[in-house]
């Protein structure tokens, strides 16, 4: 793809997600208002179990799926059946295992555990879209998962006011989306089902270090939750949730542009024209932390006019966090790299030492500052995990981006969120304003990009 046509894919997402975030915010203001801190803490544990499960079950199939299929490498009828087989016993394990955690009374890991299966399907679909470019599909998919999510939760919420509300419209919303893909599917003209050819070997070795390299990051969200809850309680689990849950409202772009640009970078490496990835770096550094610093200066004036103040402690906390968004800008780019040029092995040892350095940090941090320091642990992490891969990237002789277009546009995003808390309104601007004059990008790109002359 062009940068425009990666633009124009984005943009379709964007605004995909635009739409399902406000549902999403919606719902989470809803739920801040009729949940206790305690219950909306036992239903962040119910998403730790759910996220833990979604990475450690997957078997890489997401990423590997987007990389083979948008290399057009394989036969599409082999590759259905590969991926109807895997997900039948994805789904077997995960329904015995659901079973044994409630049968053990456990009721809260085995509701996670019984909505991955429907997951699965569901980002499985999403990623064979998104490598076929149905850009319409996937935005409309997107939007049916957090509408049905949260009318479900509504729906729950009407009859009872505690952490069940919110898990049993996450389970059932997972269904709904799940049924809705797979009527879609049946409009998309499936091939016939083959044996799978001798490409297995080759697909494994790009879904197994993905794989692995989740399952290493999902360690590390359980153990922040699990410090969270034995350190500080479970009420102030809970003020970390709502922080979670707003900062994942900004997560949700990112997440769907890296799977935009692996598609991108799966195709390039076939020969398909190429946008510059040091291009892609830079126009995620003037959109994405500029989304991260408006969050952080409306949400804390907009939110507790309608959220319960006990939660008021979560808005510094995610004022924190949206200094991940900087650095995520940078390293997604030579996240979905590494994978479409057949390194994702990369990916895998920076989650490992990422999270060696954060459990290093986690503890004293936590007791020094509390549930600031949970968010700058996190932030920490993820700059070890940026630079250590750049580094690992650069010695298998994959492209990298300048290690000081990170360290200028940090620079300016932390000096932008140094006004948090005297001159909210400002961060924007002064990032803006300070990138130009760090030569991040210019006025008259930043013009093009706009009008979308790019």
């Amino acid at each position: 793809m062009t940068l425009r046509e990666i633009i124009r894919y984005a943009g379709t997402l964007y605004g995909a997600n635009i739409l399902a975030s406000v549902i999403t915010l919606g719902m989470t203001v809803l739920l801040g208002r009729d949940l206790s801190r305690t219950d909306l803490g036992l239903y962040g544990l119910f998403q730790v179990y759910f996220l833990f499960g979604s990475y450690a079950t997957s078997a890489g199939l997401p990423s590997a799926t987007v990389k083979w299929v948008a290399g057009r490498t394989i036969d599409d009828g082999e590759f259905l059946h590969f991926i109807l087989v895997r997900l039948t016993i994805i789904s077997v394990i995960l329904y015995a295992a659901a079973a044994a955690a409630m049968s053990l009374g456990d009721l809260i890991l085995g509701a996670a555990l019984a909505a991955l299966p429907a997951f699965h399907v569901f980002n499985i679909a999403l990623s064979a879209a998104r490598a076929r470019l149905k850009r319409r599909t996937e935005a409309g998919l997107l939007v049916a998962a957090s509408l049905s999510t949260s009318l479900w939760m509504f729906i729950f919420l009407l009859h009872v006011q505690n952490q069940w509300a919110a898990i049993g419209g996450q389970v059932i919303g997972a269904y709904t989306t799940a049924l809705l893909v797979l009527i879609v599917a049946l409009r998309w003209n499936l091939p016939r089902p083959k044996r799978p050819g001798n490409w297995r070997a080759a697909f494994w070795r790009t879904a197994r270090p993905v794989f692995l390299g989740s399952t290493v990051f999902a360690v590390g969200d359980l153990a922040d939750r699990v410090l969270v809850q034995r350190m500080l309680g479970l009420k102030a689990l809970g003020i970390y949730v709502m922080a979670l849950m707003l900062f994942n409202v900004l997560n949700k772009p990112i997440h769907m542009l890296s799977r935009v640009l692996l598609s991108h970078f799966s195709q390039a490496a076939g020969g398909a024209p190429d946008a510059g990835a040091i291009d892609i770096a830079r126009l995620n550094l003037l959109v994405l932390p500029f989304m991260g610093l408006t969050a952080a200066a409306v949400l804390p004036r907009l939110l507790p006019l309608v959220v319960h103040r006990n939660y008021a402690a979560a808005f510094p906390v995610l004022a924190v966090m949206t200094a991940v968004i900087v650095v995520k800008a940078f390293e997604l780019v030579h996240s979905t790299l590494a994978v479409a040029r057949d390194s994702a092995v990369s990916n895998l040892r920076a989650q490992c030492f990422a999270l060696v350095t954060y459990g290093v940090l986690i503890v004293p941090l936590v007791r020094e500052f509390g549930l600031l320091g949970v968010a700058w642990a996190v932030v920490l992490r993820w700059l070890s995990l940026a630079i250590f891969q750049r580094q690992d990237m650069l010695g298998r002789g994959v492209q990298v981006l300048p290690m000081g277009l990170l360290a200028r546009a940090g620079t300016m995003y932390m000096a932008a969120l140094a006004l948090f808390s005297i001159a909210p309104w400002w961060m924007g601007l002064t990032y803006l304003l300070g990138g130009t004059v760090a030569r991040l990008w210019s006025i008259p790109q930043a013009v093009s990009f706009v009008s979308g002359r790019i």
